[in-house]
């Protein structure tokens, strides 16, 4: 990190806030959802930067002037159709310096150095050179593949990634500014050349106070491939905005100590995972195969993760999800974590949340204490006591004898360590809840104690969004699952998971959801998502309109035939051609008559149809959609 100090208060709409640092990175990376305010926090920085030394901006119109005219323009005149003329190059300068990329064919013709770079870039990558050419006291860019005779307008002619390449890497190598900011610097640009864009950026960024050559860079982006995390400082320098316009947060200042040895996975973070820093409220789930089922869970809800500005992330095992809970707590996202039960009795969930003041406050109005730490340890030891017990009850009843077996299976009790305690522990808890009149005949009041204190746990943990299932792993809450409650190997987890995915792509309803996978349905539920986009209500807005004017038509036309009437529709409302169509049709010479309407397949939605007659008042909605499918009937 390089120590400079940053103080400016920030823009409408935070409001008499401000933004302070006595550090940045090399590199700094901006993120967070759309509408958080990042573009108007960064034209503040760009001024406080101008004021503190030499600072260039890049924003997400630079290519605004690189290119045919629109139609707009082309109305107003060209100004640019011979290229640029001398005498403007003082006011092109001035336009890119706040934010254009207008003055970079200026630039590689005063700069040879940059010109050079730039063009062995270009030349490397693309098998193109740059020619800079003056006509008639204007300067034109060109480019012509090698091994061509050809050349082109580079402003004109050239495609966008090309011409992105062009404007990014000839600021980027320009070292006549300690600070440069991109608003969006993988506009335009394959993933490929994002990735091309961060190398680059890796051998130009420092410290411009010891390194005349090096600079700070600042970088707003929406991809994943822009953030390149390789080391502590690469995360540390990250800058996250929120909805709530929250002063933004620099992981640097939240002390959260996200090293690689705390954070082993923070190296290997990939695009999925990268997800979390462009939500407000991303889910947190151990693993891929979780991931997938509750994706499909949410589908067969007919919800949408993404529409609720949400994503749901495998983390990698459950400590790599501690990490992420310190990680977005620290952030202050509202992120959800849906964990197994084992995680309650391994890895450092208890030590991630203890000192969380609201969990705190939950356990003290509850008359439980206020330590989450030691409530879980009661419950350990409660259990402890449980699992003695029905190893030295006999015989077990028939229900429990697998369990009585596992339990031995683990070694002599007196040699288990953490992670035996933490199978058995879970194993007793899923016993209890699959088998509780078994359990109850060996500890009564044991049972009756541990789910009273299991049930505050996860009371207090869905209070901060962590979503702890109580009846064990979540495989045991799959329909598809019948094999050992105790003991689940990785490859028939993979197998039940991919079954009960092609179970869920079948319709079901929300109370069949409900009752097959209980808890986990109910967490589910609890995450954050929206309800899938329904077209109906504007559907039936222009539908309302069609069945006007089809009673019209045929008050004002009786003796028309289902034909005739369809082609003075088309030529009346050209624009519901294709969408709307008449099926089935009846009429009589008074005027009256009964239709079907058909409705065009769209959003996800099948052909549907709605059935009208001369009495049917639209205006009201007295029709309804139907599924084409359904419906047999020849006439309304």
């Amino acid at each position: 990190m390089i120590k400079t100090k940053l103080v400016f208060s920030l823009p409408s709409p935070w409001e008499d806030q401000s933004f302070e640092t006595n550090q940045v990175g090399p590199i700094n990376f901006l993120v967070g959802p759309n509408g958080s305010g990042k573009s108007r926090f960064i034209i503040a920085l760009f001024e406080q930067l101008n004021r503190e030394g030499n600072a260039r901006f890049l924003g997400t119109d630079r290519l605004s002037e690189m290119g045919v005219p629109t139609a707009g323009k082309n109305l107003s005149g060209d100004p640019f159709v011979n290229g640029y003329a001398k005498n403007w190059f003082g006011s092109l300068k001035t336009a890119g310096a706040q934010g254009s990329g207008i003055d970079t064919i200026m630039l590689l013709e005063e700069r040879m150095d940059l010109r050079i770079q730039v063009e062995a870039t270009l030349s490397h990558l693309f098998d193109r050179e740059i020619i800079l050419e003056w006509d008639s006291g204007n300067l034109v860019g060109k480019v012509r593949r090698r091994r061509s005779s050809e050349s082109y307008r580079l402003d004109r002619d050239e495609c966008h990634g090309i011409k992105e390449l062009v404007v990014l890497l000839t600021h980027l190598y320009d070292d006549k500014h300690r600070y440069l900011i991109i608003d969006e610097p993988e506009l335009n640009l394959h993933p490929q050349y994002q990735a091309f864009f961060m190398q680059e950026i890796r051998k130009l960024s420092g410290d411009p106070s010891s390194d005349g050559k090096k600079k700070v860079i600042f970088l707003i982006t929406h991809s994943p491939f822009i953030l390149d995390f390789r080391s502590e400082d690469d995360l540390n320098s990250v800058i996250s905005f929120s909805l709530n316009y929250s002063v933004p947060k620099q992981i640097v200042n939240l002390s959260l100590n996200m090293s690689s040895t705390s954070f082993p996975h923070m190296q290997r973070l990939n695009a999925h995972c990268k997800q979390l820093f462009f939500s407000d409220n991303p889910i947190f789930v151990e693993g891929i195969l979780d991931a997938r089922l509750i994706a499909a869970l949410m589908d067969a809800r007919g919800v949408s993760v993404s529409g609720a500005g949400s994503c749901i992330i495998d983390a990698g095992g459950v400590e790599e999800v501690n990490n992420y809970l310190k990680l977005c707590k620290g952030l202050g996202k509202k992120a959800h974590f849906l964990y197994d039960l084992d995680s309650l009795f391994r890895g450092n969930l208890r030590a991630c949340i203890r000192e969380d003041k609201s969990i705190e406050s939950f356990l003290a109005s509850a008359g439980l204490g206020n330590d989450f730490a030691a409530y879980c340890g009661e419950l350990d030891r409660k259990l402890k006591y449980m699992i003695d017990q029905l190893l030295e009850f006999t015989p077990l009843p028939d229900q429990l004898i697998r369990l009585g077996d596992f339990l031995r299976d683990l070694g002599p009790r007196n040699k288990w360590d953490k992670d035996r305690w933490s199978k058995a522990r879970t194993a007793m808890v899923t016993a209890i809840s699959r088998y509780r009149e078994n359990i109850v005949s060996v500890s009564k009041q044991g049972v009756i104690d541990i789910e009273g204190r299991l049930r505050q746990i996860v009371t207090a943990l869905k209070a901060k969004n962590i979503h702890l299932l109580p009846g064990g792993t979540i495989e045991r809450y799959l329909p598809c699952y019948n094999g050992d409650d105790y003991d689940i190997a990785e490859d028939r987890k993979q197998r039940v998971v991919s079954n009960e995915i092609q179970q869920l792509s079948r319709p079901q309803t929300r109370e069949e959801l409900s009752s097959q996978y209980g808890e986990l349905y109910d967490a589910v539920c609890d995450l954050p998502s929206k309800p899938d986009v329904d077209v109906n209500p504007v559907l039936r807005k222009y539908l309302c309109d069609y069945i006007h004017e089809l009673q019209k038509t045929v008050v004002d036309n009786p003796s028309w035939n289902q034909d005739q009437i369809q082609d003075f529709l088309n030529a009346l409302q050209p624009s519901f051609v294709g969408v709307f169509s008449i099926g089935k049709f009846e009429n009589s010479q008074s005027g009256e008559f009964s239709a079907t309407i058909e409705i065009v397949e769209m959003v996800g939605q099948g052909k549907r149809l709605a059935r009208v007659n001369h009495r049917t008042n639209a205006g009201m909605g007295g029709f309804e959609i139907v599924p084409l499918e359904t419906t047999h009937e020849c006439t309304p």
